[in-house]
């Protein structure tokens, strides 16, 4: 018996429990009921599912916090067609991309490359898609330069920044990991506002091209969202703190790379 009791314990150390992974997705689906922002241009809303998703790899470890996400986008998509309007591609878009970032900014120190890598490839493709490439071809019109781009660096630069800095692969792990309670709140709090930033990017395109958005509301949608990210975030990473607080007093054994 105590032998089966190691074992348990030294299984849940090493990555969260079944239960809690798919308890934790539930809850993420539910949430997608909650509308949180209007998309501009109407058609659907940003739920309350995506803050629920960042916060999941702070708790559940980044892979098990990967996972619920995808549970939760599945029912959400479900429950919630106003939240996910493009389907399981809303699924990848609402609630995997929070997570998956938040998962690789969380563990910088590991993932750093990786995540370069994701940001330059969604800086690359906010750039040019899709008012250069299909561009013209496809009916959309050229925006305004270098109004257009800039306002897209707004999202891709400060993370990119943070990535490939001290700051991401080495500061903010520290801080995350570390006893000191107000470097893990800014932590926590710089960790979600790259995540989200950079998850906005490429949650907004298909939108903008299946709806063929003409350039005026492109750039009308980028300053829509300039407060409204930051905003989510610091809601994100005070609703989190409380949460990784809880779960180190409970004594419960230890997710490998969670926060508590």
């Amino acid at each position: 018996m105590e032998a089966t009791a190691v074992k348990e314990v030294t299984r849940r150390a090493r990555g969260p429990s079944v239960a809690w992974v798919t308890l934790f997705g539930a809850l993420i689906g539910v949430t997608a009921l909650v509308p949180i922002f209007p998309y501009v241009g109407g058609g659907g809303y940003v739920p309350l599912a995506v803050p629920f998703a960042a916060i999941a790899p702070f708790l559940l470890g980044p892979w098990g916090g990967v996972v619920a996400s995808i549970i939760g986008g599945l029912i959400g998509m479900f429950i919630a067609p106003g939240g996910f309007p493009l389907g399981l591609l809303d699924v990848l878009l609402t609630t995997v991309l929070p997570a998956f970032f938040v998962a690789l900014f969380t563990n910088g120190e590991r993932y750093w490359a990786l995540n370069t890598l994701c940001i330059g490839a969604v800086a690359v493709m906010t750039l040019v898609f899709p008012y250069y490439v299909p561009g013209a071809a496809a009916g959309f019109e050229t925006p305004p330069q270098p109004l257009y781009w800039a306002l897209s660096a707004y999202y891709w630069l400060p993370p990119l920044l943070v990535a490939v800095t001290p700051l991401g692969s080495r500061l903010v792990p520290g801080w995350l990991r570390g006893q000191d309670r107000g470097r893990k709140y800014l932590g926590i709090f710089v960790t979600v506002l790259a995540s989200l930033l950079v998850w906005w990017l490429p949650w907004t395109r298909p939108y903008w091209y299946l709806f063929k958005y003409p350039a005026a509301l492109a750039i009308a949608t980028f300053i829509g969202y300039t407060w409204w990210v930051p905003v989510l975030s610091l809601i994100t990473a005070v609703i989190t703190m409380p949460l990784v607080e809880a779960l180190a007093r409970t004594g419960l054994p230890k997710v490998e790379r969670a926060l508590w």
